[in-house]
């Protein structure tokens, strides 16, 4: 009889028990974390990785500015748990989690998120001042790398996504199966 879990459903379990695993063997929640961490670089930052584009799409993006390209803050994209609990105006609403991912993976610089979202707000070109704005940048980014906000960080994510369910798996049961043998235990 096979049995189909939502994926709040997975998610929850799997936040609690990390919360439970964490409370109980420190070292063993580290070791799940760096095991999410070497699981999500393999399978969906290489798969993002295929579609970022080798360079600067624009000659104005090619320095080593906050902004630029070529930064030392702009080389990655990073894979992150979460197991925060609701904050406290949420609570009071009844919350004990919020809708947050247990497992994120984001950017690490601004001109990696530019390039990724810029034009999915309604002001195209964020900017007050009409001397900064820039109406052009948006319509060059769509041209060079796509047309649809989220370029590659959304396309690349959804496309790993299987195979980083899979790989995860053993990881998650592993996890599941720690924290109730701790739940068990009579005290």
């Amino acid at each position: 009889m096979a049995v189909d879990l939502t994926a709040s459903m997975e998610i929850r379990g799997l936040k609690e028990s990390l919360k439970i695993i964490n409370k109980v063997d420190k070292k063993l929640r580290l070791e799940i974390g760096r095991d999410i961490k070497r699981i999500g670089e393999q399978t969906v930052v290489a798969a993002i990785m295929q579609i970022l584009p080798p360079g600067a799409p624009m000659s104005g993006m090619e320095n080593a500015t906050r902004t630029g390209f070529n930064s030392p803050k702009n080389k990655g994209i990073k894979v992150k748990t979460n197991t925060r609990g609701a904050r406290k105006r949420n609570i009071t609403k009844g919350a004990r989690y919020e809708t947050l991912a247990v497992i994120t993976v984001g950017t690490t610089g601004g001109a990696l998120a530019m390039m990724d979202i810029a034009g999915r707000g309604p002001n195209r070109t964020r900017n007050k001042n009409p001397k900064r704005a820039r109406p052009n940048f948006v319509p060059l980014l769509n041209e060079r790398l796509g047309a649809q906000p989220s370029r590659f960080m959304w396309p690349g994510g959804q496309k790993a996504i299987p195979d980083f369910q899979r790989q995860l798996k053993p990881t998650i049961d592993r996890v599941i199966y720690r924290s109730n043998q701790e739940l068990m235990k009579v005290r």
